[in-house]
């Protein structure tokens, strides 16, 4: 899995994938600019007391509190980034290195859309249901770490295996792999979660996220099978 990563980095000097990667990066400022202004708002809106020193307070920690209510809601924003350029990357990649794989049968963009669209909605609903034990593990020393990276985790690596695999698969057949290879899945979207809390990496994850599941995809174990051994890709042969 960290050779997926290595393999995703030393691509992203390819001129071809640097189109992309201005183009999301473009996005992505857009959409993660959106989601600090509605924690903004959001704040503005429901953190309001009777108690004048508690809104004098409120006020002095807003931007603190806006920086961890957007932070918490980055992982939200790169399911639509990868759901429009998902494509261009997932090719991008597998031109490279898995040339003999062939063209994909692909996904519409708006299957991509929609996907995107429900992974938002569920990493939204999901960390809100969970905010009250994020602030109480707060006090537990890297529990509260733990538990965002895991549950967004869980969900991330889901979403952009799903996007990847369904441009060469079923969706029976993505769901029989994916369950065959859940811990595998799970610890690459930890990983991918913890890159977009990194200030200013987290701009290019989706697309860095997009290419390291490829690579990811091709090492998977068949479901009912046993372990195989990494194969490196063709351009590294």
């Amino acid at each position: 899995m960290l050779r997926a990563f290595e393999l995703a980095v030393a691509q992203l000097g390819d001129p071809k994938l640097r189109t992309v990667i201005w183009q999301s990066l473009a996005l992505s400022v857009v959409l993660q600019a959106a989601v600090g202004a509605l924690a903004w708002w959001a704040l503005q809106r429901y953190a309001q007391v009777d108690i004048g020193w508690v809104n004098t307070l409120i006020q002095w920690l807003g931007g603190a509190a806006v920086t961890v209510l957007a932070l918490m809601l980055f992982p939200a924003s790169f399911g639509i980034v990868i759901s429009i350029f998902i494509e261009r990357i997932a090719d991008i990649v597998e031109a490279r290195h898995y040339p003999h794989l062939g063209p994909a049968h692909g996904i519409s963009i708006w299957t991509g859309v929609w996907t995107g669209l429900v992974f938002l909605v569920a990493v939204v609903a999901l960390n809100l249901i969970m905010l009250p034990f994020y602030i109480v593990a707060i006090f537990v020393a890297g529990l509260g770490a733990v538990l965002f990276y895991a549950i967004n985790g869980w969900l991330t690596g889901r979403m952009y295996y799903e996007q990847v695999a369904l441009r060469r698969r079923s969706p029976a057949e993505v769901k029989a792999w994916r369950r065959a290879n859940s811990w595998v899945l799970w610890f690459t979207g930890a990983v991918i979660v913890f890159l977009g809390t990194i200030p200013i990496l987290n701009l290019i994850v989706p697309v860095l996220g997009t290419a390291a599941m490829v690579h990811v995809a091709q090492t998977l174990k068949p479901p009912n099978a046993p372990g195989l051994p990494f194969r490196p890709p063709a351009s590294q042969r």
